[in-house]
C-alpha cells in the first residue's frame, strides 16, 4: 500500500493540476494504481491473504481518481475491509482525495459543479468547509456518503457473511472513514483499516 501511494503520489504530483480529474489524468491514475497495487505491497495490521485480497479488489475497482465504486461487487468480508479503507480516499491527491468514487454524492449534496468544487479545494477548503460555506451541515454529506456505500454491508449481512453486530461495526467504521475524508485538513495521517476488532 505504501509503495502504491508513493508511486501514485510521485506520478500524480507531477501530472495533476486544477484539471486533476480530466480524462487524461484519470486514465494515468488508473494505470498507475493498477500497476502499483499489482506489483506487491504490504498492509499494516492485516494478514498476507487479506492484503492480497484487498489489493486485487482495489485493482479490479480501478481505485483512485479514475475508479468508480460498485458496492454491489463486494461479496466477502475482505472486500468490505478494502471498501472501508477506500472510503478514506487517497491523500496523495491533497484535499481532493479522489472524487470519482463519490462524485455522484458530492454532486447531489453540494449541488455545485465539479469544476467549482476543484476551485474551492484548490483555494484550501476541505469538503467540510465547502459544505459549510454552501450552508450544508458537513454531517449531511458524511451521512449521504455512508448511505451510498452501506448496501455492501447489507448484502454481506443478508448473505450470512457477517452478523448484525459486525454489520453495525462496519457501518461505524465506514462513517469514521468518510468523516475523515470530509474533515481532512491535509495534515492527519491516513488510518489503516484492517477490519473490525483489530
Amino acid at each position: 500500500m505504501k509503495l502504491r501511494k508513493t508511486v501514485a503520489g510521485l506520478v500524480l504530483l507531477g501530472t495533476l493540476s486544477v484539471a486533476a480529474c480530466s480524462a487524461d489524468a484519470t486514465e494515468a491514475a488508473q494505470t498507475t494504481s493498477t500497476t502499483s497495487t499489482t506489483s506487491g505491497s504490504s498492509t499494516t495490521g492485516s494478514s498476507a491473504a487479506e492484503a492480497a485480497s484487498g489489493t486485487a479488489f482495489a485493482a479490479s475497482r480501478g481505485r483512485g481518481p479514475g475508479g468508480g465504486v460498485d458496492v454491489s461487487s463486494v461479496t466477502t468480508e475482505d472486500e468490505l475491509i478494502a471498501l472501508v479503507q477506500e472510503a478514506y480516499g487517497d491523500g496523495t491527491l491533497d484535499l481532493h482525495r479522489g472524487h470519482q468514487p463519490v462524485q455522484d454524492v458530492l454532486d447531489e449534496v453540494l449541488a455545485i459543479s465539479h469544476d467549482e468544487l476543484h476551485v474551492r479545494m484548490d483555494a484550501g477548503q476541505n469538503l467540510a468547509a465547502v459544505a459549510t460555506d454552501l450552508g450544508i451541515d458537513p454531517q449531511t454529506l458524511v451521512d449521504a456518503l455512508v448511505e451510498s456505500w452501506s448496501p455492501a454491508i447489507d448484502d454481506l449481512l443478508a448473505a450470512g457473511e457477517i452478523t448484525e453486530e459486525e454489520a453495525e461495526q462496519y457501518r461505524q467504521a465506514l462513517e469514521e472513514a468518510f468523516t475523515f475524508r470530509v474533515e481532512w485538513d491535509g495534515e492527519q495521517a491516513e488510518p489503516t483499516f484492517s477490519g473490525i476488532g483489530t
